[in-house]
């Protein structure tokens, strides 16, 4: 029985002080005197949250900027004002300040006036900002900032004790909502009622976020967004489940029939299995990603396929998801090497045109032997019966 029990807060506390100590440490050797992490309220599995990641706090207002100076202590200043006990309550970040959202800019300046910050050599990391406040650091800061992006990302890639433990809590809800699917998906049943059900109870084991594809049909061309169609005897069920603990994504990648599979589909992602456990064996630290995305196309390859492993068909192979970065994704194009550490999805999703399309993917930990997968069981071509 998984243990669903509440995630320990010391390892918390402890995990967050050490990113403190890690940017300070990337800050001496960049030569910045301030970082300062803007979070914009929106969360994502597809944009890192330098903000989030720096304070333990998940913001409801537009506007959140976590400061750390080189020698002082870290501030947080949040919009909107009346949300700042729930601050005080969940941020690692002890000196809190708060403001209206109209006056974000001008409450920041007057704060790192206050404090007397050496503001000659600010970084900002943002992920994707809006534009008014891309444009707005300058006349707050009195000139515009170094970008502080790849300093947060490159840190946040290798899995700290509390990002790693927020993950596995998270496959572990995945692969209970899988365990949901296979007990109560039938035929008869509309796509979108079936992934609200189980968007309920995956919630429920405290996936605060859920993004869930999921579609069906008796030849998929890809997997997109649930829509009204009823389900049908013979469909294969395309599911890519990414549930969210403390703001840390994954990402597990499933197929299934409604009925009995025939021989051809389970030959074929047999095939798409076998290059999911080659890229996997491939995915030690120090190997290029592109020599990973090689060794899973190889076997796809060879089986005849090997223009539909390039776009238009098939863009990636992969990708993170974690709080504080996007990196590593696993395309043919990444100029990124593995490191011991990093955590991602890695999934040979591919369209045949004897079967449609097949999903086939897991969450992954880089270790020295390869990358091993955070679940308890690696998918099959299911059969919802």
């Amino acid at each position: 029985m998984t243990d669903m029990s509440p995630l320990p807060e010391t390892l918390r506390t402890t995990s967050y002080k050490a990113r403190i100590d890690r940017v300070r440490a990337a800050m001496r050797r960049d030569g910045h005197t301030l970082l300062i992490a803007y979070g914009t309220g929106q969360h994502s599995f597809v944009g890192m949250n330098p903000a989030w990641y720096l304070s333990g706090f998940r913001q409801m207002g537009p506007h959140v900027a976590v400061a750390v100076p080189l020698d002082d202590e870290p501030f947080l200043l949040m919009t909107p004002a009346w949300d700042i006990d729930r601050a005080r309550a969940r941020s690692t970040v002890t000196d809190i300040e708060a403001a209206d959202p109209a006056a974000f800019f001008p409450a920041l300046a007057d704060s790192l006036h206050r404090r007397r910050l050496d503001l000659n050599h600010v970084a900002v990391a943002g992920g994707r900002m809006p534009r008014a406040i891309a444009e707005g650091w300058a006349d707050a800061l009195g000139a515009a900032p170094s970008s502080g992006e790849a300093l947060i990302s490159d840190l946040a890639r290798i899995r700290d004790p509390w990002s790693l433990a927020c993950t596995r809590r998270a496959v572990a809800i995945a692969e209970k909502g899988c365990d949901w699917l296979e007990q109560n998906a039938r035929a008869g049943a509309r796509e979108h009622q079936l992934v609200a059900a189980l968007d309920v109870y995956m919630r429920g084991l405290g996936a605060e976020d859920n993004f869930l594809l999921m579609s069906s049909s008796q030849h998929n061309r890809s997997v997109h967004q649930p829509t009204r169609r009823l389900i049908a005897e013979g469909d294969v069920l395309l599911s890519e489940i990414t549930p969210a603990v403390e703001g840390e994504y994954i990402q597990i990648c499933r197929s299934a029939v409604f009925g009995k599979p025939t021989a051809l589909q389970l030959e074929k992602f047999a095939l798409l299995d076998e290059a999911l456990r080659a890229g996997m064996r491939t995915a030690t630290p120090g190997t290029p990603v592109s020599a990973v995305v090689e060794a899973i196309n190889a076997p796809i390859a060879a089986a005849g396929y090997g223009e539909y492993t390039v776009p238009p068909y098939m863009r990636t192979r992969g990708h993170s998801m974690a709080l504080g970065s996007m990196d590593p994704e696993i395309s043919m194009f990444s100029g990124h090497t593995l490191e011991e550490g990093m955590v991602f999805v890695m999934h040979p999703n591919q369209y045949l045109p004897d079967t449609g399309y097949l999903m086939c993917g897991e969450p992954v930990l880089i270790t020295p032997s390869g990358a091993e997968p955070l679940t308890s069981t690696m998918g099959v071509l299911g059969s919802y019966i």
